[in-house]
């Protein structure tokens, strides 16, 4: 005679695999381009690389990022983090030991974020303002 527990585990199916939905692979592939961009544009900062090209690329990069990655739901939270982002580089000015190495790069990436907010809050007032007027 089987016991209970020999008798589960022979009638319990192996697990499958989960299946990765088309959704969490997108957003893969933007959280990896928020990354990126904003790694390029703090080092581009940091080494005071003015490039135009670059530039116009990091902005459309931004302004994707804040399209489909961002969250709506904490734009809030995103809004203080990137006032304060911007706080600690104007106040790195004032400290020469700190010098332009590190200030670029706070400027940089700042300067990344300047645009996906901006899109961030154009999704935010879609969804939340314009949405209800239709």
């Amino acid at each position: 005679m089987a016991t209970k527990k020999s008798q589960s585990k022979a009638q319990a199916k192996p697990a499958a695999a989960p299946q990765a939905s088309a959704g969490s692979d997108s957003r893969a592939m933007w959280r990896w381009v928020y990354v990126g961009g904003g790694l390029v544009a703090a080092l581009a900062g940091a080494f005071s690389f003015e490039n135009q090209i670059l530039t116009w690329l990091l902005v459309l990069a931004g302004i994707l990022v804040g399209l489909f990655y961002a969250d709506t739901e904490d734009v809030t939270n995103t809004g203080v983090r990137y006032l304060l982002l911007g706080a600690v580089y104007n106040a790195l000015g004032f400290v020469p030991a700190v010098g332009p190495f590190i200030t670029g790069f706070f400027g940089g990436f700042f300067a990344f974020l300047g645009p996906m907010m901006l899109a961030l809050l154009f999704m935010w007032f879609w969804k939340t303002v314009a949405s209800r007027m239709m």
